[in-house]
């Protein structure tokens, strides 16, 4: 069966913005694309995208977003909600290849790929696999519920290597390939020269450096911890500062943690990206101190370098080939900081991966291929 005349369905708990404008990109191949998303949060993570219901653009596409059970739950998990949705079984019927979000949507998985399975649809599990070193027994639980599920999928792909390792050693996965998680890349192809022009004329003044972190601004993130290793930094000689751009729900907490402190500026959320590209071309690093992923895409495409720390979404193993920016932990974050002298940007940049989101849809749709042969 040709790609052209597939009907194909993503289950979301949430579909957020950077994750329609990639899906989008299936409906001039595919015959129908759906969507099957719950109403999400007001801010954070989980924020339904507010382009939505206005995708004219794409005659082929339904987002069905239906009513949700939100469950809140703390704990070392990417998400503080599960949304519970069994209306998403009237839609499983009218799809020919189902593609489930993974273990963050496991409540929905248990019931909606075994009835998938039923119907004899062509099924994709979609993972991020575990990125921390040492296994909770959480973890270890949920795996296991995992296990039998996953088994009755058709293809399980991986956010990245260290996720398909770990799907296929602790998740029952028996034909994971690896699609690094990526963000649709059109714009960053039409700005291509004005990036490397960007890197050419990169200067680095240790008496000045400045920091970005964009993202959502959440707990786990880990921005107060980064906070606090700028400040011990300034406290011995001021020479660092940091844009902090996003929204969500612990903004309030760091905006009063950091009083007036001329360092520490918080800009919100900015989603222009010829906005955001001036932030990114007078940056010297990323900070990526906790979770994430996605981060560490646009700050490549943007030309701008990395510093992370090992567990933010496993992707950071493949995409930081400047092995110095990738750390174990906050301790040698502070150590790098206090100790950097020098960055010779097109160095780093040199060997960043291909990024490009028309890759990620061509390794995709040769999967997908493979299950009708």
């Amino acid at each position: 069966m040709k790609i052209s005349e597939l009907r194909i369905l993503f289950v979301q708990r949430v579909i957020t913005a950077y994750r329609l404008d990639l899906i989008k990109e299936f409906c001039s191949l595919y015959k129908h694309v759906g969507i099957i998303s719950s109403k999400g949060t007001q801010t954070g993570t989980l924020k339904l995208s507010s382009e939505s219901n206005t995708y004219t653009d794409c005659e082929n596409i339904s987002i069905h977003i239906l009513s949700a059970i939100r469950l809140k739950y703390k704990g070392d998990s990417r998400s503080t909600s599960i949304f519970l949705y069994p209306k998403a079984l009237n839609y499983i019927n009218k799809y020919d290849v189902i593609v489930f979000e993974g273990t963050t949507n496991i409540l929905n998985n248990s019931f909606l790929i075994p009835y998938a399975k039923t119907l004899r649809k062509k099924i994709i599990f979609w993972d991020a696999g575990y990125s921390l070193d040492k296994r909770s027994l959480k973890r270890k639980i949920i795996d296991n519920i995992n296990l039998p599920l996953i088994r009755l999928t058709d293809m399980q792909m991986a956010y990245s290597t260290l996720a398909k390792n770990y799907m296929i050693r602790n998740m029952g996965a028996s034909d994971a390939f690896v699609n690094l998680n990526t963000i649709k890349t059109t714009y960053f192809e039409q700005i291509e020269t004005e990036v490397a022009n960007s890197i050419y004329s990169y200067t680095f003044d240790k008496s000045n450096i400045k920091l970005l972190y964009v993202g959502v601004i959440e707990e786990r993130k880990k921005i107060k911890e980064l906070i606090d290793i700028i400040l011990r930094l300034n406290k011995k000689d001021k020479r660092f500062s940091i844009n902090i751009i996003g929204d969500g729900d612990y903004i309030n907490t760091l905006k009063k943690y950091t009083k007036s402190n001329k360092e520490i500026s918080f800009l919100g959320p900015i989603y222009d990206k010829e906005v955001l590209k001036t932030f990114y071309f007078n940056s010297d690093l990323f900070v990526l101190p906790g979770d994430g992923g996605l981060a560490i895409v646009q700050s490549h495409l943007f030309g701008l370098p990395v510093v992370c720390t090992k567990g933010a979404d496993g992707t950071e193993m493949d995409y930081i080939t400047f092995k110095p920016f990738l750390l174990n932990d906050l301790n040698e974050l502070y150590h790098l900081l206090d100790n950097l002298e020098s960055i010779d940007r097109s160095k780093i940049n040199k060997d960043f991966p291909d990024i490009s989101s028309k890759k990620w849809i061509s390794v995709f749709n040769n999967k997908v291929k493979e299950l009708y042969h």
